[in-house]
Formats: C-alpha cells, structure tokens, sequence
C-alpha cells in the first residue's frame, strides 16, 4: 500500500482517487490516518479465495499505526467518507516492514 493505491498478493489492485482525510477515530479516540476514497469501487478477491470485504465494493480504505511495529488497514462499502472504525466492513493488521 502506498498513497495511490493498495495491491494484494492475488494480482488485484485497488486505486486511489484522492486522500479524504488525515485523522480518523479508532475505538472512540482520534488517530492520526490516511483515509481514501477508491477511484474504481470493487470486492477483489484475495490469494485464499475470500473477498477483501464481502459485503459489497470498497469505496474507502484507512491505514494507522496500530502499535509497535503494526500497521492496520480497514475498508469500507458507504457512499460518504468513514469517520470512525465503526463503520468498517473489514480490518486488516500488520507488521511494518523492516
């Protein structure tokens, strides 16, 4: 994942059309994060078979640091940008590369 899109091992790539926000909240607390909007919304499916959020195409994704040494991405299916991790159709955790 870098600022214009986000490519899975599975060949598929979702791109970015533009940066909708640098804070989102997480748990109840504001957190610094990169929230975008999908120029092309789809469900692509990932290396195991399952949808990136199977419950509709992805029109937004967040990334934050979500630790030490982790990063989390979570994607989202609504027609306004998310202000919260409550809205979330799916999340993903990281460890930052090295």
């Amino acid at each position: 994942m870098d600022d214009f899109s986000i490519r899975f091992e599975s060949g598929g790539s979702l791109a970015f059309s533009d940066l909708v926000a640098d804070n989102f909240r997480v748990d109840g607390k504001r957190v610094p994060a990169s929230v975008y909007r999908v120029e092309d919304p789809a469900d692509p499916e990932l290396e195991n078979g399952n949808q990136l959020c199977g419950a509709g195409d992805v029109t937004y994704v967040a990334n934050w640091a979500a630790g030490d040494g982790m990063s989390a991405i979570a994607v989202f299916t609504g027609k306004r940008p998310p202000k919260s991790s409550d809205e979330m159709c799916a999340l993903y955790t990281y460890e930052d590369p090295q």
